[in-house]
This record gives structure tokens, sequence and C-alpha cells, in this order.
């Protein structure tokens, strides 16, 4: 609205119209915000408030009144000096076919000018006797002839009088009190002194106009920033909905795939039963074909019985008593054995749907008298338990156990050993899924002793549905089940891209200590703390960027921050801090000792340091190549509970490890594709029993990409668990950090966030 230059536009009713009346401006008072209305407007608006703050019509930002409030305190905003300058010329062009007469003198003369002192229109008249007369010659007037002449109209300037001195311009400006003032308020109110400072208006003007213009350049660096960040978010909105359209038909795609398998599973469930249904009706008509016969030699021996008592012959019975009862005690003894085995031990088939949650799958068991139950769910590279369960007492003679052998989805074998238990386990906990106890063939006369139970640990190394079935005595037949195993995803995430409390711009490490988690906030110079259910604490600043980070056991913070190691209070207060610069070129991770003894990782010199705790060096050991204490490119140490010093080595795609004293103890580890396998190792940790949990940021070598994951290894080098997630998944790990509780903290320098999950 206050542009520089008056053109032809800014004369029309639109531009000079009140947003709040929609009348021609009255009195235009200009707020902090730059948006202009009406004295009265203003007025009404504070009024409705109920006091001295309210909020701007047009952008709605806050405007705090000068007291005193309402009407006093909106005289008091600064006059739109370039709306009353235009609503001037409105007025004086209007003259032309509104005859507006002169408001000087009484002739009733049509006005032909206007005194931006007097704030008049002027005949021509008075305009001469402006001209001539002394004391008014220095009054800014524009006719109706110059008001298409821009030199004229930007010569014309409205004047502001003292409210005390009502014939004076305000022509000074008194620096110290910020306000204008006039010629005899400088030997007044304002005398040059040591609190007021009155200079002229051409002096003081220059110096602020250039300020203004230095602000201005700043303001429009930040324009076009915005600029720029709009246009990428027009980007964004373009290429989320393109993502999402084309995510939208890979999920369709997905379950068209899904249900073609699941009706292919179906098909492939009712084949198995059905087999089993006619191996079954075989097998049961034979055994019915001899009960029958075996009933029918029964019926003979009793018949003859009963026909030689109907006979009464004493002598024929006493001949043959003896004969009788013993062939009669031997039928009894058989059929006797023919209806206590009952259906006992027999193929029962069961149907076992899989959870919602898994969306497709089951499993089908066909049992030969032994149960196998797996507590639910079943996750990848976790611990569940296995049960073995039968009713059939004549398989589970002698001190011969059950294993269960395991199929993965690649095809591997592996064999859980059991032990037995001297009970049923009890109801499954939260989280489980119990089954019920499926009973076949408990006939008249069993008891509960015939149940036998066996359990064991499994603790899947992959995804994906997994073949169980019980193997006893040479047989693999006696039991089956299909587990679906679900993908290990985080348990907890939090924090973005940003530098608010619990934001972070690309964290790198992470260090746990007793109930809290302490984050090295790379870029944001700081380091945050947490506790171990991502619970904001406190921060404190680094000063240059953080990134190798430990806590010592006395809660002593020591952090990598620029080429120096500075050592903080649990408060964040800085202690002590030794230079780097002497001994590395690229100085990354660090760990610390229990003594107070700091490691150094350095990529740039392929070597790892120890120095003392005030920073004298120990030793050094490294150079770049494969061999036992040579290194390519490590950047991640650790120490674990006996001090001895574990470095992730990335491009050598190892890991090594030394005693305290940095003298080489053994390496493991080899770059390759399986879960065992290592693709730049990164991030190191070292729970209470040994355990290593390695971070590996992965990569994509000749088009093949090798996947992000977490790997558990034991103190040897013995691989453990390789942890993936088909969810929430790892984008760049760098540092971890394991808690007491089997869980360890990553963080995901790429999605700027910290990720929690349970390994053991």
């Amino acid at each position: 609205m206050a542009g520089a230059h008056t053109s032809s536009d800014d004369f029309d009713d639109e531009f000079l119209t009140c947003p709040i009346c929609l009348s021609l401006y009255e009195d235009p008072k200009l707020l902090p915000c730059f948006h202009t209305f009406c004295r009265k407007c203003l007025e009404g608006v504070a009024n409705s408030s109920g006091g001295t703050r309210f909020k701007c019509p047009e952008c709605r930002t806050d405007v705090v009144l000068p007291s005193p409030a309402f009407s006093g305190g909106v005289n008091k905003l600064k006059s739109n000096f370039y709306i009353n300058k235009l609503l001037d010329f409105r007025k004086l062009r209007q003259s032309e076919t509104s005859r507006v007469q002169c408001q000087m003198c009484e002739s009733h003369t049509q006005a032909a000018a206007v005194c931006g002192d007097c704030i008049k229109m002027l005949c021509n008249n008075c305009v001469t006797a402006h001209r001539n007369t002394k004391e008014l010659q220095h009054h800014s007037i524009i006719t109706l002839y110059d008001l298409e002449n821009p030199t004229a109209r930007s010569r014309y300037v409205r004047q502001i009088h003292c409210p005390k001195h009502k014939d004076q311009r305000m022509n000074f400006y008194c620096e110290p009190c910020q306000c204008l003032v006039c010629i005899y308020c400088t030997v007044d109110d304002h005398r040059a002194g040591k609190n007021h400072d009155p200079k002229e208006l051409e002096t003081v003007a220059p110096k602020y106009r250039d300020s203004i213009k230095s602000q201005m350049k700043k303001m429009e660096a930040v324009i076009s920033q915005i600029k720029q960040t709009v246009e990428n978010l027009d980007k964004n909105l373009t290429a989320t909905a393109e993502n999402c359209d084309q995510e939208k038909k890979n999920i369709q795609q997905h379950y068209k795939k899904l249900i073609s398998k699941l009706q292919q599973e179906e098909q492939e469930m009712i084949t198995k039963v059905d087999r089993v249904k006619r191996n079954r009706k075989d097998e049961l008509i034979r055994e019915k074909e001899e009960m029958n016969r075996e009933l029918q030699k029964t019926n003979e021996g009793l018949a003859f019985c009963k026909n030689t008592l109907d006979r009464d012959n004493k002598t024929e019975l006493l001949l043959l008593r003896q004969q009788m009862e013993e062939r009669l005690k031997q039928l009894v003894s058989q059929q006797t054995g023919n209806t206590n085995r009952s259906l006992e031990g027999r193929t029962k088939v069961t149907f076992q749907p899989c959870s919602l949650s898994q969306v497709s799958g089951g499993s089908l068991s066909v049992f030969a008298g032994f149960i196998i139950d797996v507590q639910e769910p079943a996750v990848e590279s976790l611990p569940c338990s296995v049960t073995v369960t039968t009713n059939t007492a004549d398989l589970t003679g002698g001190d011969v156990t059950p294993q269960i052998e395991v199929t993965s989805p690649q095809g591997k074998t592996t064999l859980i050993q059991t032990t037995a238990h001297s009970s049923p386990p009890l109801a499954a906990g939260k989280g489980q899924t119990s089954r019920v106890w499926r009973v076949w063939g408990a006939g008249k006369g069993q008891t509960s002793r015939d149940r036998r139970v066996w359990g064991g640990v499994w603790k899947p190394r992959a995804s994906g549905k997994h073949s169980l079935r019980v193997c006893m005595g040479g047989r693999t037949d006696l039991g089956s089940l299909t587990v679906d195993v679900g993908s290990n995803n985080p348990v907890l995430r939090f924090g973005q891209k940003g530098s608010q409390q619990g934001q972070f711009d690309s964290p790198i490490d992470v260090a746990v200590r007793g109930d809290r988690l302490y984050v090295a906030d790379t870029y944001n110079h700081r380091v945050q703390v947490f506790d171990l259910s991502g619970k904001f604490c406190h921060c404190f600043s680094t000063t240059t960027n953080s990134v190798g980070l430990a806590v010592q056991t006395d809660g002593t913070i020591v952090v990598r921050s620029g080429k120096e190691v500075k050592k903080f209070s649990p408060s964040g207060k800085l202690l002590h801090k030794f230079p780097l610069g002497e001994y590395c070129t690229e100085p990354y991770d660090l760990a610390v000792q229990r003594e107070g003894r700091v490691v150094v990782a350095d990529p740039g010199k392929h070597s790892i340091f120890l120095f003392e705790a005030d920073g004298t060096l120990v030793k050094q050991v490294g150079g770049q190549g494969e061999g036992e204490g040579q290194f390519n490119k490590p950047l991640f140490v650790c120490v674990d509970i006996e001090d001895n010093i574990i470095v992730a080595d990335k491009r050598d795609h190892c890991v090594q490890v030394f005693d305290k004293n940095l003298n080489f103890k053994h390496k493991f580890g080899q770059k390759g594709r399986q879960p065992q396998d290592m693709w730049g190792p990164s991030g190191v940790s070292a729970d209470s029993r040994g355990n290593i949990v390695l971070a590996n940021i992965g990569g994509v070598t000749d088009g093949v990409v090798h996947s992000v994951k977490l790997q558990v290894f034991c103190p040897d080098g013995t691989w453990v668990s390789t942890i993936t997630c088909d969810g929430d998944k790892l984008n760049l790990p760098h540092g971890v950090a394991v808690t007491e509780d089997g869980h360890v903290f990553v963080a995901d320098y790429q999605d700027n966030c910290i990720k929690k999950y349970r390994y053991m």
C-alpha cells in the first residue's frame, strides 16, 4: 500500500477503501504489520477486544496499543502519510467534476490546489496569497495542473505540526527520544544535552534510510529462501501424490498376489487333508476287517462254550472244562487289549489358522501322538519357547528325548534339543497365544500320567514361514507345525529433523548409562539426554560438532567434539579437554575405559589411539592394510566389561579385538551377503555378558543391494543372530548402545531419529 511512486491506479476507490467499513479512509492509521484502517474502525476493534491487545483484521498479527487504552491508544498509532497524500490528490482531482470549493477563503470559488501544511483545498487566489505571504511561502502546495506531473507529486508532502506549537513543523528528530520535534521544542523540552540530541530531518534520515535498506536486503534474502521452500513444497506435493499413487498400485498388485497365494495355499491344504483321508481310510478299513475276524473267533469260542453248557452233559463238561477256561481267558485277554487300544496314538488332522495380523497362511498339523506348540509371536533373532506334548505312552518309553527339526524359508535345517518338563506349562502370558491341550484317545482307565511334555528354546534366524517337525527314534513324522516368524521391527522410535528439544540434525553416536540415553546431536552442536522410553530430560552445548560419545561410571560425559576430547559433568558443565590435532587427522568415535583412559578411532590415519585421561598418548596401533592390527577406515570403537577394545573396521568388513593395552587378541567377520557376513560395519557396542552388537550400513555393489542390518556375536566372534525389519527400516545406522534388559539403541543418521530394538 505504501508504494514509492504514485500512479493513476492509486487514485481508485478500491485502493483508498478501508477493508472494515468499505468506505474511503478517514484518518487512516497504520498498524505495526503495515496494514491500514480508519481510526474509528480500529477503535471499534479495540473496544470489542476488551483490552489494549487485538489482532489485525487483515493478517491476525497481535497489536498492542500505546497507552492509554482504546480510543486514546488508537490515536497514538502512526497515521498513514501516503494514504493521506493520495486522499488529497483524489479530492483535488474530483474538484474538476464536483466543484470542490476553496476551504481557505469565503469566495466559494472552485478549488484548484491543496496545501500539505494547512491540510485545506485552495482556490487560485489563495495559492497566489500563499506564494506572496512570507509566512506561507514554505508551505507544500500542489495544483490541479501539476497533479499529473510525477516530480510535482513527489515534492508534495503532508506536514506534521507540533501538538504543542501548532504553527510549527516538526522538522527535527530527537534520537534518544525517537520522536519528531519542532524548532521550539529543541530549545524547550528537547534541548541538546545528556538526554536529548535533536537533529534536522535531512541529517538523520539518510542514516535510517540506509539502515532500513540493509534490513530490506536481509528480508529479500529471506523471501528468496521462502520462495525456494514453497517451490520445494510444490515439488514435494507432486512427488507425494505420485508416490502415493504408485504405492496404491503396489498395494493392489501385492494383494492380488496375496489372494492368489492364499488360494494356492488353500488348495494345497485341502489336497493334503484329502491325501490323509484316503490313507487313513484304507488303514481303518483293514483294521476293521481284522477286528471283525477277531470278533468272529471270539463269538465262535463263546458259542462253543454256551452250547456245551446247554447240553448239560456232566462228563463232557468236566472233560472240556480246563480247555474251555483257558480259551476263554485267552479270548478275553486279546479283546481287552483291542478295546483298550481304542484310537490311541492314531493320526488326527487339525487345522490351525494364523492370526489376522499375519494376513495370510495358517498351519496344518498332522499329529501322530505328538503336539508342537510355539510361544507366539515368534520373532526373528529373539528366543521363544517351544513345547512337545504327547498322550501316547508306548511312544515315550525309555530315556529317548524328542527333537524338533526346523526348516527355514531358505531350506536350511536345524535341530532344537528339548528337556522333559515335570508338568504341563502354565497358561500363556501377556502377548502369547494359549492353544487348547489336544488329547486324542484317552480311553477308559487312562490317567494324566500318560501325558508327557518336553520344552526347548528356539531362536529363529530369519523371518518367514518355518516348518517344525518332531523327530524321535529315527522317525520324523510324529508331528508337524508351520510357524510364520515375524520381522524384528523397532519397539521405539523418536526424533525428527530440527533443532528443538527431542529433534536432531544428523545424530551420529549414542551411549547408555543406567536409566539414561545420551545422543550426540552432531550438527546442532550438543548432547541430548533422554530416559530409556525416549522422554527428553535435558541437553547441553558442545560448541562444535559432537560425534563420538561415551559416559563413565561416575556420570562424566566424554565427547569427541571437533579435534578435541571434552569432558562434561552430568549436568553439562565443561570439566576438562585435550586436543587431538597433534596425533589425529580425522578423529571419529571414542570410548572410555574404567580408569578413564580414552580410545579414539581415526579413519584418516587408519589407526586407533589410546590416551591417558589427561590427554597423554599411551599407544597408537594401525596403518592401512588387512593384517592383524591394521585397518581400513575404522569409524567406531567400544570397550567391554573387561576394558578390551573392540573396533569396527568399515572397509575391511570385520571386527578386531584388543586387550586393554591395545595388544591384538583376535578378529572375526568377512565381507559377504549371508546373515552372518558383514558389509560396512559401523556402530559397535558390548553388553555385560560380552555379546557384541554391530551395525552394518550396507551398500550397493554391481547393482546388488546389501541390506542395512544389526548383528549379534558372542565374545569370540561366533555369530548369534541378525536383526532386520520389514516395517520401520534402518536407513543409515551409526552409533549403537545396549541396555541391561536386552535392547539396543541405534542412531539413524539419515532419518534424524533414534530407534530401539530388542536383541536378546
